[in-house]
């Protein structure tokens, strides 16, 4: 049988059916690629160009001073590129704040001193020192010049705070912290925990890091003892000795030292809200944070909530019996329900004393401020609820029910 010797499939110099197959497949394929350059779509020059935008301005929003451990929403936002009226700063969900020295100072103190030296400002046993109560932050060994050399330079060696020695080395903060953080966290360290001591200023700050400029190494113990006591630091503008105004005016944020009237004038507030600062963080802390803040959308804030800082009697109430259901606080609405705090710290919640100190500890502290809630008064709403068996519920706390 003769093949066939037209169209495409006719056979070239006798070839077999085979072989032309192969040349069919070859000429199927693609032109080789040329040397010419193909340009990127207009379209999609512009998605990128946009993409690239929009991570610059995400960038300089929400920098954080590109510190890898520190994240700053008072710095860090809006404002960097479209200041309010007057230099306010925007905080979060846009309203203007202004942040007073102790305010700037706890902040400061919980983003960078706090890992060491705990909330509560009492250090770690054998690992890292105290500062409240400490002769060298409030006592025999204070001195501002001392503190403040300590803090720029660092220290290492040993040391002995209240008793106890310790063999570590604290690193230097001058290159970390701007000058007008140093004062308000010195000042802040000075002034909680029931600590008695004056205002650090920015000027004694930006005095002290030119006296010690050439300083390059941490500073011993014996060198610090080398510092009169009585040296002044150059330029230190307002008196060291003199508390901040601010303090003696308004209660701050975790300045626990000037706290509201108590209910009772027998009652220590700002004992019972120190040894809350204690009590809070292995029990309340936990689902509601170290800052209060809570955790969206599962933990409500415990600042600024008027369930907080409202009736006493109500906020006993919410621990001793829990919350079931969805539940408001400003904006957002929290499905629930509170895990029983009865089953979670029943050191804390079954006692009066206890319950009370760190129901004082969160009323008062974050800018929150309220009356002092007492053992007795804990004692008596606990007998007052005690029959009642389930959690209580939005409405419920809503219309609180009057005392009888």
């Amino acid at each position: 049988m003769s093949q066939p010797n037209e169209g495409q499939d006719r056979l070239d110099y006798q070839e077999t059916a085979d072989i032309t197959e192969v040349h069919a497949a070859i000429a199927r394929e693609h032109a080789e690629p040329s040397a010419d350059v193909t340009p990127i779509p207009t379209w999609l020059s512009i998605v990128c160009a946009a993409a690239l935008c929009w991570a610059g301005i995400y960038v300089g929003i929400f920098h954080g001073g590109f510190n890898p451990k520190v994240y700053n929403e008072y710095e860090s936002n809006p404002t960097a590129f479209f200041p309010l009226p007057g230099g306010a700063t925007s905080g979060p969900g846009g309203p203007a704040v202004e942040l007073t020295a102790l305010q700037l100072g706890e902040k400061v103190y919980k983003e960078v001193c706090q890992a060491c030296h705990q909330p509560t400002g009492l250090g770690q046993a054998g690992q890292f020192p105290a500062l409240a109560g400490s002769e060298w932050v409030d006592g025999s060994e204070y001195n501002e010049k001392r503190l403040v050399a300590i803090v720029l330079k660092g220290l290492k060696g040993p040391v002995t705070v209240k008793g106890g020695a310790f063999n570590g080395a604290m690193p230097p903060q001058e290159n970390a912290l701007k000058p007008n953080k140093l004062a308000a966290v010195l000042t802040y360290v000075r002034q909680a925990w029931g600590n008695k001591g004056g205002e650090i200023t920015e000027a004694q700050i930006v005095a002290a890091k030119k006296e010690f400029a050439d300083r390059s190494d941490q500073w011993t113990i014996e060198e610090i003892q080398k510092i009169p006591l009585d040296a002044k630091l150059e330029g230190a503008g307002a008196p060291a000795a003199a508390p901040a105004t601010q303090a003696k005016t308004e209660p701050k944020s975790g300045d626990t030292t000037k706290p509201p009237a108590p209910a009772s004038g027998s009652f220590d507030l700002a004992a019972s809200i120190q040894r809350g600062a204690t009590l809070y963080p292995t029990s309340c802390g936990t689902c509601h944070m170290p800052n209060g803040m809570g955790l969206p959308p599962v933990n409500p804030p415990l600042v600024g909530s008027e369930l907080v800082t409202g009736d006493a009697r109500r906020t006993i109430a919410i621990p001793l019996k829990g919350i079931n259901g969805p539940l408001k606080v400003g904006a957002t609405v929290f499905p629930g329900p509170m895990i029983p705090p009865a089953l979670m710290f029943p050191a804390v919640i079954n006692d009066d004393a206890k319950l009370a100190d760190v129901l004082n500890y969160v009323r008062n502290t974050w800018g929150n401020k309220a009356d002092a809630i007492t053992p007795e008064q804990v004692k008596k709403v606990r007998a007052e609820f005690a029959d009642r068996p389930a959690p209580w519920t939005e409405a419920e706390l809503l219309n609180f029910p009057p005392a009888k």
